[in-house]
């Protein structure tokens, strides 16, 4: 969810505008060898943009598959070291989305609200957990994702569109613990977001970009050893946004983890 009107790192009071954005996500992971494994990245969205100004409402919805991701991974640690794990990663982000819906007067959508970006995009990985020697039921993870953003020459006749190159980073410490017979994870996660201003034939976007602080808290409830559903909330503590842009208010996500093993190979389900 999309309602806080900010310029720069201020609030504006402006209820005019929404934007609502639904996804479902799948995650699939394989593991080659001990070091080496492989993770495809699928998604549907479902956007909606509503303003409110002058008695007129305008409303857009758009849906449909979004670019794929595939993401090569090699562990640096010790396999057998189960107390921490160092992992590097790169991979390519596919064009599968549409990138070309417009609206009912034929002028093409923003594309910010677009499923796809019409752009290759390359992603470098990195990933490191250890848990607590103190408290082997507690541990720490940062991950850190840098996306460089390719360019989509057809954006609309034949101009171009490229977003802002990408750093998402994450600090958590989860806790394991029972209740009864049943295992759970508490959680909590920083999340910190930089994404540099688009570019439309060349030339800087206005409005688009900014940097942005995410509190997680994060509760994990393992049904078998193989399976588990996942909780999590994106909380808003800071963000800082270049001209005139919606921000981030809140955003709720549920997930379903799935683990196969099969002939010495990890595959991994994420929904």
């Amino acid at each position: 969810m999309l309602r806080t009107l900010k310029e720069d790192s201020n609030e504006l009071k402006d209820n005019s505008r929404d934007r609502i954005t639904r996804s479902i996500l799948a995650e699939v992971s394989y593991g080659f060898t001990e070091r080496i494994a492989a993770d495809v990245f699928m998604s549907y969205v479902i956007q909606e943009r509503t303003i409110n100004q002058f008695g007129k409402t305008d409303f857009i919805s758009t849906h449909g598959l979004r670019d794929m991701v595939l993401l090569f991974k090699y562990r640096i640690s010790n396999p057998r070291d189960t107390r921490q794990n160092l992992m590097i990663g790169i991979g390519p982000k596919i064009p599968t989305g549409r990138s070309d819906f417009t609206r009912e007067d034929g002028i093409i959508l923003s594309a910010d609200l677009q499923p796809g970006s019409g752009a290759w995009d390359a992603l470098m990985y990195g990933f490191y957990n250890r848990s607590f020697g103190f408290r082997p039921s507690m541990g720490f993870s940062a991950s850190v994702v840098y996306g460089l953003k390719g360019i989509n020459p057809d954006y609309f006749n034949g101009q171009s569109y490229q977003f802002g190159n990408e750093i998402l980073a994450q600090l958590a410490i989860v806790e394991k613990f029972t209740l009864g017979k049943q295992i759970f994870d508490l959680g909590l996660t920083l999340r910190y977001r930089h994404q540099g201003e688009d570019e439309f034939n060349q030339r800087a976007f206005p409005n688009t970009g900014g940097y942005f602080l995410f509190l997680t808290p994060v509760t994990t409830y393992f049904i078998t050893s193989g399976m588990s559903l996942n909780f999590s909330a994106d909380l808003p503590i800071y963000a800082h946004v270049t001209g005139t842009q919606l921000a981030p208010t809140y955003r709720f996500n549920i997930g379903v983890f799935l683990l196969i093993n099969k002939k010495n190979r990890i595959k991994n389900l994420k929904f």
